[in-house]
Parts: structure tokens; C-alpha cells; sequence
């Protein structure tokens, strides 16, 4: 069964059409999937796992203290990006644009799912109803309807990057199966099942502190990186408005590289159809058709705004830009 495709909120449409009107045959060619580009992404930070796994374990064996851990901390931060970027590959392949070929795009999808212990149908029921409803109290990212006062939403946010990662190992299965159609339910059952009996396979059949030190540490990295990620997109913005609904971050190229190009992530909710590594064209495009936007030149850039905000525990929209022209 292929995964459903994403929905728009009926807002924006108007919205999406006008960035269009000009550039629709280019729109049609960058929602053609690049294939080979694809392969080059998966095989570069398979290999960036295998490198910084192999790392970590010669270092293991080096008495030098003060080398040792340098080394293993650079191995272990090198898994930890490889399977931050294996989650933004599933995201992908929760709108049907990681792959052409129906079954290979959920297969993959469902193989990145394993080293992050996470239901790849339950993901998949949330993230699509997070499209529909983006920023509405239907929302499931949106935390403001799980808050009652200003510092409990504040908890919430920064509970988002240092352990909301591991609570969603728990609640993406259980509120998906709630969210789920029969048939839906039934495939989350069986993804489960098969995710145990593979886990139960690796776990005896590789020592565990090999398993620890190149696959379970390294995805406190990745849920970090998580949690940075969707803080950045979604936290600090203006429901009821599409334009302010979401941020892109303007990164440099190497951070966009390793993000896949999902740093644009505004441009991502107006064409969920278009595959990552053409986001930043359609940035190109659409930027100078909008009137304001929500964005931040880095990571870093939104995260010391952020913490200024809490401080001041104030809820107020980070990074709001009038473009030029308009």
C-alpha cells in the first residue's frame, strides 16, 4: 500500500497559484524526481555512518585519553548526522517524493525508519494531518493548544529539542493508530511486529556496546538535531496567516547539504510535492512573490532569538521579513 499524499490547507491555494502563474513549466520540471541526485544524498551519508562508525571503534582501542574521546566524540557526532539525515529521507518519503516506484519509496522509508525505533505509518498519519491543519488546534506540532500558561509552553519548546525526540518513539504509534483507518492500523501493526523481530536479530547477533557506541548514543545527536529542526520550522510563528505559519532558514551550503535542503521548510508546506533538492530553486522563485515571510539566516541565528524570547517567556514570531519590492 502506497502512502497517501499530502494535503494543502485551502488557504494556500490563492497563494500557491500566484507564485506559479509565472514559472508553471518550471514548476513542472522541478517536481520530476532526480534520481541519481537522490542516490548520491543516501549514499553519501550511508557512507558518513559507515566512516564515523569505523572511527569510533578504532578509537576505542587507543589508550590515549585525550585522543581517544576527541575522536570518538567526531565518530559518534558523524552516526548521529548520517541518521538525522536517514529521518529527513523518511520525510521525504511521507509525501511520496523519495522514490518514483510506490513500493521502493515506502520500502526505504521503512528501512530509514529501523535505526530510529520509529512507526514509519504512524508518522506518516500525524505528518500529513500537521500539513492539513498546520498551525490549528487539529495540529499536532502546533504546542500552543497543549499549554495552559506562557512557561508551560516554553517548557514544551525546549523540552522539543532535548527529549521530545525520545516521547515520540512512544506517542508517534499510539496517537497514529488513534488518527488511523482500519487499514492504516493493521499496517502499524504489522510494521511493529517486523521492526521486533529485525531488532531482536541485531541486538543478538552484534555485542552491545558495538551497538551503543555506533547506533544508540549517536541518536541523542540525531534527536537533537530533530528537535532543532522542527523548533526552527514551527515554533515562534503566527497561526492563521500561511505566510507565517512556518520559517525557512537560509542557511550556508553545507548545512543546507546536510539537511537535504529541508532548512526551506516554507517553501516545502506550499509545494509538499516537489522533492527536497529543488527547495531552494523554489525558494528562488517564490521569495520575491511574497509580501513577508518568517525566516532566519542560520540555525544558530534563530536559536540565540530564541533564548532571548524565553527569558521574557513573550510568544511572538522570530524572523519576520518584509521583502523587498513589495
Amino acid at each position: 500500500m502506497s502512502l497517501p499524499p499530502a494535503t494543502l490547507p485551502p488557504e494556500y491555494l490563492p497563494l500557491k497559484r500566484k507564485v506559479m502563474s509565472e514559472h508553471k513549466s518550471e514548476f513542472a520540471s522541478l517536481r520530476k524526481q532526480d534520481i541519481p541526485l537522490r542516490l548520491m544524498e543516501i549514499i553519501t551519508f550511508l557512507f558518513v555512518w559507515l566512516g564515523g562508525a569505523a572511527l569510533t571503534l578504532f578509537a576505542l582501542n587507543l589508550s590515549q585519553f585525550f585522543i581517544r574521546i576527541p575522536l570518538q566524540a567526531i565518530g559518534i557526532f558523524l552516526c548521529g548526522l548520517s541518521f538525522f539525515v536517514f529521518f529527513l529521507e523518511v520525510h521525504e518519503g511521507m509525501h511520496n517524493i523519495l522514490f518514483k516506484n510506490k513500493f521502493l519509496n515506502d520500502f526505504v522509508s521503512f528501512l530509514f525508519c529501523l535505526p530510529l525505533f520509529m512507526s514509519l505509518t504512524g508518522a506518516v498519519v500525524l505528518h500529513l494531518r500537521h500539513h492539513r491543519y498546520v498551525g490549528e488546534e487539529q495540529d499536532p506540532d502546533e504546542y500552543r493548544f497543549y499549554a495552559k500558561t506562557k512557561l508551560g509552553l516554553w517548557l514544551l519548546y525546549y523540552g522539543r529539542v532535548f527529549i521530545a525526540p525520545l516521547i515520540y518513539v512512544f506517542l508517534i504509534p499510539i496517537l497514529g493508530y488513534r488518527h488511523s483507518t482500519p487499514r492504516q492500523r493493521m499496517r502499524l501493526i504489522l510494521e511493529w511486529m517486523a521492526m521486533l523481530c529485525i531488532y531482536a536479530f541485531i541486538f543478538t547477533r552484534i555485542p552491545f556496546s558495538v551497538l551503543l557506541l555506533v547506533w544508540l548514543i549517536p541518536t541523542s545527536v540525531t534527536g537533537f538535531l530533530v528537535g532543532l529542526w522542527g523548533l526552527a520550522q514551527h515554533a515562534l510563528t503566527q497561526a492563521g496567516d500561511p505566510l507565517l505559519t512556518s520559517r525557512s532558514i537560509h542557511a550556508n551550503p553545507l548545512v543546507s547539504f546536510c539537511f537535504i535542503n529541508q532548512n526551506y521548510h516554507f517553501e516545502h508546506h506550499l509545494f509538499p510535492e516537489i522533492p527536497s533538492y529543488h527547495l531552494k530553486r523554489v525558494y528562488e522563485i517564490s521569495w520575491k512573490e511574497l509580501p513577508y515571510a518568517l525566516s532566519s539566516d542560520s540555525y544558530l541565528g534563530f536559536l540565540r532569538e530564541f533564548i532571548k524570547l524565553s527569558f521574557k517567556l513573550e510568544d511572538k514570531p522570530i524572523g519576520y521579513t518584509e521583502i523587498i519590492g513589495w
